[in-house]
């Protein structure tokens, strides 16, 4: 079995990186590499695009493909609701069962972000992140959550470092000891 590279560093099975970088160009230099190296190994890629953006990445990772489904997550999760984590790993879960590959996931999490002043939002957000580090340590998957530090602050940033089990900095893969492991 391949193992996935993440700007040129090995990433074992079952990784959930929280991926902090500087706008939209940096974030397509980590990820469109990443999702075009798994479509060459044949794995099932998933990216949950910022509304208006799904053409563009189809188009930078060739076209519509086999083995890709890239998805505004704006218009499939509604944003006035508190986003349900449980229906959306269900998702997830039903994805990688029919891919039957090692699979790669990534989101562009500026897409909940809009919605984060709401009461309870972020708190949300943040069980989901535990939910998906616990999702992905049961499923043969990568799973890649991007944070804009041009559109969060520390209100947000700093529950998601705690939410990861590892954080990728300034080209840098951390383990993460802030990590909060979920309660099962």
């Amino acid at each position: 079995m391949t193992s996935a590279v993440f700007d040129g560093v090995p990433l074992e099975m079952h990784s959930h990186l929280c991926v902090f970088h500087h706008g939209p160009a940096e974030r397509d230099e980590l990820l469109i590499p990443f999702l075009a190296d798994g479509l060459r190994h044949g794995e099932a890629c998933r990216y949950f695009a910022v509304a208006g953006e799904k053409s563009a990445a189809e188009r930078k990772l060739g076209g519509p493909r086999p083995r890709l489904e890239v998805n505004e997550a704006e218009s499939q999760y509604r944003c006035d609701d508190t986003l349900d984590s449980h229906a959306l790993l269900a998702e997830l879960d039903e994805w990688t069962r029919r891919e039957g590959t090692p699979c790669r996931v990534a989101g562009d999490m500026t897409w909940i972000g809009r919605s984060l002043r709401r009461p309870g939002q972020l708190e949300a957000l943040f069980e989901h992140e535990i939910n998906a580090s616990a999702w992905a340590s049961t499923h043969p998957v990568y799973a890649l959550c991007f944070y804009d530090l041009d559109e969060f602050d520390g209100d947000v940033i700093v529950p998601m470092v705690n939410a990861h089990p590892q954080i990728w900095m300034t080209g840098v893969l951390l383990d993460n000891p802030y990590y909060q492991q979920p309660v099962l």
